[in-house]
């Protein structure tokens, strides 16, 4: 029975192997490991309204690197930052057929192409284009918080891409008088930051203090609320891994435990091995004892049953019995993107007609929210 339940630790080290390739795959790869599309410009321009709430320019140039004939880029959608948008504006009506709000697990932005959009190699095959560039607007509300002293305090961070990189992200903010921001340089009017190249995943937040004189004519309807300012998914990935750890110590211990004891063990795995416990009899019922472990009171040891044959039948009597238990939970991890919080929560996927797996089919674009810093 030791061979039987070390066999049985070994599949479980090979299952979590298997596990942790399959977590290590869904981590940041590179644009040559099968990335369909790549961001090599992506600005993002906000101006500043009266009442606090801003018009957020998005301006973009998307390539197509890979995919068929059948998986043409047909449209994306860019992550806003939370529900309280109104009045886009497309601003390239000469690639981009329409541009609306959607909200499908989040604040989107879905932006129509009037053409479809190939990888090189087959673009110069049927006559199409691989490249892309377009730009839009948007009113956002609720990006501010009001502090105490009167100061108001912007946290922003544009939509990321999970399963694509981006070259360059350049974000730019509408300088007013009194202004405190982290910004990188200034550009006439406008304070810049310069992010890039962003991997898979990988996202970029700015910070903005408003000074009391100007933000005591912001609405407080404009204003975001505690509620509204995070969705933080941190808790989720923590509770993997802590349930991670605890299979790992669960498999390490009965390794160690099957190793130090000679593979005692009450209960199977496949095997019933007569080495390993002793028969007990109080007259009436017979049992079997792990070989380590004393017999129930009244109980003594008899000679096996004469119909008991060893290797893997199930035989009745005491001991812990094997079962098979079957599991509703599905191994897939759940993407969300809440984006009813403030700036700091922004989320961005790209989607595509022709069947192509795009986010509303096979989230080939992963959906995360991550939390400001």
């Amino acid at each position: 029975m030791k061979q039987s339940v070390l066999r049985f630790a070994a599949q479980l080290w090979a299952m979590l192997a298997v596990l942790l390739l399959f977590v290590a795959a869904a981590l940041p790869a590179h644009a040559d490991d099968g990335d369909m599309d790549e961001i090599t410009h992506y600005t993002v321009t906000v101006d500043t309204r009266a009442d606090g709430s801003a018009d957020i320019t998005y301006e973009l140039d998307w390539n197509v690197i890979g995919g068929s004939l059948d998986e043409p880029l047909t449209w994306v959608r860019i992550g806003l930052p939370n529900s309280h948008n109104d009045s886009l504006v497309n601003l390239t009506p000469d690639t981009v057929l329409n541009v609306s709000s959607v909200d499908d697990g989040g604040s989107f932005a879905k932006v129509d192409f009037i053409n479809a959009y190939f990888p090189p190699d087959i673009a110069a095959t049927i006559g199409a284009q691989s490249s892309v560039h377009f730009a839009f607007q948007v009113h956002q509300s609720h990006l501010f918080l009001l502090n105490e002293d009167g100061n108001a305090d912007y946290s922003f961070t544009p939509g990321w891409f999970d399963d694509l990189c981006v070259d360059e992200l350049t974000i730019r903010w509408v300088a007013l008088d009194g202004i405190q921001a982290d910004n990188d340089s200034q550009d006439g009017n406008y304070l810049v930051w310069n992010f890039g190249p962003l991997d898979h995943g990988e996202s970029a937040t700015v910070h903005v203090s408003v000074p009391a004189h100007t933000a005591q004519n912001y609405s407080p309807d404009a204003a975001a609320t505690d509620s509204e300012m995070y969705y933080d998914d941190s808790d989720q990935v923590l509770v993997f891994f802590f349930v991670l750890l605890l299979v790992i110590i669960v498999i390490a211990l009965i390794t160690v435990s099957v190793s130090r004891t000679n593979g005692i063990w009450n209960g199977g795995f496949g095997e019933d091995d007569p080495d390993d416990w002793y028969w007990y009899s109080n007259g009436h019922t017979h049992i079997h004892v792990a070989r380590n472990l004393p017999p129930p009171e009244g109980y003594h040891r008899v000679p096996p049953p004469a119909n008991f044959k060893a290797g893997g039948g199930k035989t009745r009597g005491g001991g812990a019995g094997r079962r098979s238990s079957g599991s509703d939970h599905s191994n897939h991890s759940s993407c969300a993107c809440a984006c009813a919080c403030v700036s700091s929560c922004a989320c961005a996927c790209a989607c595509a007609g022709g069947g192509r797996a795009g986010c509303s089919t096979k989230n080939f674009y992963k959906i995360t929210v991550k939390k400001a810093d």
